[in-house]
């Protein structure tokens, strides 16, 4: 931040008090594209304004944090260290989901949260605005209509400016959790890599990881129609348009790649239920409809993740996305085991010391990756249990 800067803090208070002008804005938008320390202390700045306001502080002590940001960036060589500095400890104490602070700025937006590993790009490329969301993150955002998606690790939602005017459509790659505002003349529609998901006013989780075989859409509450995208054609080379409609309660499921065993649809679900049957749709191989408990299923976005007999090879995936490591499975003998449990706070290591009550399992951790393996001296017994 350039010495000479001298108005831009009270062009910022401005735009925190949501009372900039179209000349300020113009000139903060300059600012934070001219040099990528200036970004950096915005961050802090806006850091500090909301922890501020989750704290209810008053403005003394308000004042105080943001001269000893200032200090900080003008002077890089001095670091504050925690013994030094109250306002680095309230800022960085307030825990993993504290806040999700959008600022919008014209061409652009950026999404922060409280712990830098979890900034949230939020890009406008015009027509489109772009919400991505990094691994070991996972974010809400309500769309111009009011609908309202929890979008989990790794995922990237998309839709255009004018979106909610005439048409109401979003495009997803990863996983988003729908809670649709209810306007019957104009039907919300998911656009994903292998199907489309209709719907009025409901309740829905929508799967389709680029790096999955499987995209999947559970009902939760209300109905959504499904339109398979480049799906099968019939003798005449013309492909079918007709619509799946979901039940609450129903998990449908399109195999990407079309494999010869139909139980790998099953098998390849986070979470499996239990004495469920899955039905295959006549003339399309690819596509299963099973019944599913939507709350086990969806429980990632909430507080308490349960997870209902997942084999480990899933779960490794599952916890990879949601810690932002990477898991590596060094005996393939593991991928027989399955894990039941319920997650809430729990760093990955307390996670694996729990998953070690009921699966032969030791690990290793070295600088995000972790590899698991079967411990041999306990193996046997769990087998008798299985």
């Amino acid at each position: 931040m350039a010495e000479n800067d001298s108005n831009i803090d009270d062009i910022i208070i401005s735009f925190l008090k949501d009372k900039i002008s179209l000349q300020e804005k113009k000139i903060l938008e300059e600012w934070l594209a001219s040099d990528a320390s200036n970004n950096a202390y915005f961050k802090q700045v806006y850091k500090i304004w909301n922890t501020a306001d989750l704290l209810k502080n008053d403005d003394s002590e308000v004042d105080k944090m943001f001269q000893k940001v200032k200090y900080q960036m003008h002077n890089p060589g001095n670091i504050i260290t925690q013994s030094q500095s109250k306002s680095r400890n309230i800022v960085f104490s307030l825990g993993k989901w504290a806040a999700v602070i959008l600022i919008s700025l014209g061409a652009g937006a950026y999404l922060y949260s409280l712990k830098e590993k979890e900034t949230i790009l939020f890009k406008q490329k015009d027509p489109y605005n772009e919400i991505s969301v990094p691994m070991g993150s996972k974010s809400k955002i309500r769309l111009p209509d009011g609908t309202e998606v929890t979008l989990n690790a790794g995922s990237k939602l998309t839709y255009r400016m004018d979106y909610g005017k005439t048409l109401r459509e979003v495009d997803l790659s990863g996983e988003g959790y729908f809670k649709v505002a209810k306007l019957k003349e104009k039907p919300f529609i998911v656009h994903t890599s292998k199907a489309n998901i209709k719907a009025l006013g409901t309740e829905f989780n929508v799967k389709a990881y680029s790096d999955e075989n499987i995209v999947e859409t559970i009902l939760v509450e209300g109905s959504v129609a499904i339109n398979e995208v480049n799906g099968p054609k019939n003798a005449k080379g013309v492909k079918s348009n007709e619509s799946i409609i979901l039940k609450p309660g129903q998990k449908l499921q399109i195999l990407k790649n079309t494999v010869t065993d139909q139980q790998s649809i099953s098998s390849n679900s986070g979470n499996n239920t239990q004495n469920s049957t899955t039905q295959f749709i006549e003339n399309h191989p690819e596509i299963s409809i099973k019944n599913s408990n939507p709350q086990v299923e969806t429980s990632w976005k909430d507080k308490r993740w349960i997870i209902q007999g997942a084999n480990m090879e899933n779960l490794a995936v599952l916890l990879s996305r949601k810690f932002d490591i990477n898991i590596h499975i060094k005996d393939s003998e593991l991928k027989n085991y399955k894990f039941s449990g319920i997650i809430e706070n729990e760093t990955i290591e307390q996670i694996f010391s729990i998953m070690k009550f009921t699966i032969p399992i030791s690990y290793t951790i070295v600088k995000g990756e972790v590899t698991w393996s079967v411990d041999r001296n306990r193996e046997n017994y769990y087998k008798e249990a299985y």
